[in-house]
């Protein structure tokens, strides 16, 4: 019996070793960084279906609009072109419905947005919280 526990303990450690690279189990690390979990390169419905479709509108709006401006903070995005697009996936299982102007002002309001000029939008470093 003693004999079958230590090859089960063997075979044990033999996959832990292989698993977590040593018997010395380290603590599996969550990326800090959201933004580097933000893949930019895929087409815009697949985009909002990974990133947006559970959050709330506001926020849907942010990430709609870091997605047209590829994260970059400096790019102006009219608010016609993201009311087209929302436009496009007004659908339940992506955006979830009508886009509301309600969005901008409560994204302008938590600082994750800002509008330079009338109806264009920019993203703010803060922007990557909504993640």
């Amino acid at each position: 019996m003693n004999k079958k526990i230590d090859e089960l303990q063997k075979r044990i450690k033999l996959l832990e070793d292989a698993v977590f690279g040593s018997s010395e189990h380290k603590p599996i690390e969550k990326k800090k960084d959201n933004e580097a979990l933000i893949d930019f390169s895929i087409n815009e419905r697949a985009f909002v279906k990974r990133f947006v479709a559970d959050k709330s509108g506001p926020k849907k709006f942010v990430l709609l609009l870091s997605y047209l401006s590829k994260g970059d903070v400096n790019k102006d995005i009219a608010l016609n072109d993201l009311k087209d697009k929302w436009s496009k996936m007004e659908g339940k299982a992506l955006l979830g419905g009508k886009f509301n102007s309600f969005y901008t002002n409560e994204a302008k309001n938590q600082g994750w947005v800002d509008s330079k000029k009338r109806g264009f939008f920019n993203l703010t470093l803060e922007w990557k919280k909504v993640l």
